[in-house]
């Protein structure tokens, strides 16, 4: 269930072009990720990043309309980093078979791109929870799909492309709730978390390369 639901302004006003305007851009996205992780997606605030970034709250409004287009922009660089391990697995995979061992391999990026980033599992919870958020997250899963259909279908020959691109849609989201599982429970074995799923994929997928 989504914390918000109203209808809110997630673009920046401006992209910085300065130097001194690109750390202050920076800083704020920074501050936003060490708030997330201390006080959670609920109590964040403008008036908290613009204190933690130590900047006037005006000098941030120069740049994000509220603390949601903060967060957007946060997870929009979150997206593109997983995104751009997705692209380059799938360009090193193209005419594969999609051994369990090669998705293991885009799992583990992924989980590892999220944990490179600063407040990476606490962004990727704020996207599922906040409603104007969620569709950063939706949008960025169905380019993936796209790319992962478009790959299958580039040396496959299958020619029903309706249920091929709704295979790869359904891997993708179970792909990106493994990694999400891994980091979220602390109880299990990411590793065996994300080598466990990676089977269930590699199943899943067997009878389409029989």
């Amino acid at each position: 269930m989504s914390i918000v639901r109203k209808k809110v302004e997630l673009l920046e006003k401006n992209k910085p072009r300065q130097q001194r305007a690109v750390r202050t851009y920076e800083n704020i996205l920074v501050a936003a990720a060490q708030l997330l992780v201390e006080v959670g997606v609920e109590r964040i605030s403008t008036n908290l990043i613009a204190e933690r970034a130590r900047i006037a709250v005006p000098a941030l409004y120069r740049y994000f309309p509220n603390k949601y287009s903060v967060l957007h922009a946060l997870g929009a660089t979150l997206m593109d980093r997983q995104n751009q391990v997705c692209q380059k697995w799938l360009e090193d995979n193209l005419g594969n078979t999609l051994e369990a061992e090669d998705i293991y391999c885009l799992l583990r990026e992924t989980y590892d791109v999220t944990t490179a980033q600063l407040g990476g599992l606490e962004i990727i919870q704020s996207l599922r929870a906040v409603g104007p958020l969620q569709d950063v997250r939706l949008t960025s899963h169905r380019l993936v799909a796209q790319q992962f259909a478009a790959m299958l279908c580039e040396f496959s020959g299958f020619e029903d492309t309706a249920a091929l691109s709704l295979r790869a849609r359904v891997s993708i989201d179970l792909g990106y709730a493994v990694v999400e599982m891994a980091l979220e429970d602390e109880s299990l074995s990411a590793e065996s978390v994300l080598r466990e799923g990676a089977q269930m994929i590699h199943l899943y997928w067997q009878q389409f390369f029989d």
